[in-house]
């Protein structure tokens, strides 16, 4: 993550999201091998993720990774990964978990298959008893910053600064802020 990642947390007590997957096609685990990983490789790529499936292979929880294939060409279309992350750069979450490689191809996109995704890997890292879970988002990704709010995360405050770099950060996507649903680790 770079130094103006955001990170935002599931709140606690929250009921798991439910994963609503669009008409027209399907969620489905992945081992990441095979033609799923070429597919997520690209996926990746062409989101701006140049480490692809090697950055985080080794830390995705069994069935952890989904795939939304469409169901008429049965390509892999979005790919969302539950990661054991407790280390986040110079930041920790005890038992934490994290979403990774949210990426869903441009031409799938605004159908709901992202938060299908996030809630599928959000529930399973829930499921499998992480106290912390949380996604991390650069500060200009506009859409992933909605999709996680959207999805129910809240934002993260790990420093005293935090609260103002938030309230930017809602200025720029036009939404209204409120400073007591920001959540500390």
């Amino acid at each position: 993550m770079s130094e103006d990642t955001r990170y935002l947390l599931w709140p606690d007590g929250l009921r798991p999201p439910d994963v609503d997957v669009p008409d027209g096609y399907a969620l489905r685990t992945s081992k990441l091998t095979g033609r799923d990983r070429e597919a997520v490789d690209a996926l990746l790529d062409g989101g701006g993720q140049r480490n692809g499936v090697e950055a985080f292979r080794d830390r995705v929880l069994p069935n952890g990774s989904f795939v939304a294939v469409e169901r008429a060409t049965n390509a892999v279309v979005g790919t969302c990964s539950a990661l054991h992350d407790p280390n986040a750069g110079d930041h920790r979450f005890p038992f934490g978990g994290a979403l990774a490689g949210l990426v869903v191809d441009p031409a799938h996109r605004r159908e709901g298959l992202g938060r299908a995704l996030a809630a599928a890997a959000t529930r399973r890292l829930l499921d499998a008893g992480y106290d912390s879970v949380r996604v991390g988002v650069d500060a200009d990704r506009k859409p992933a910053l909605v999709l996680a709010l959207n999805a129910g995360y809240a934002p993260c405050v790990l420093e005293d600064g935090d609260v103002g770099r938030w309230r930017d950060v809602f200025d720029r996507l036009g939404l209204p802020f409120d400073p007591d649903r920001c959540l500390r680790p």
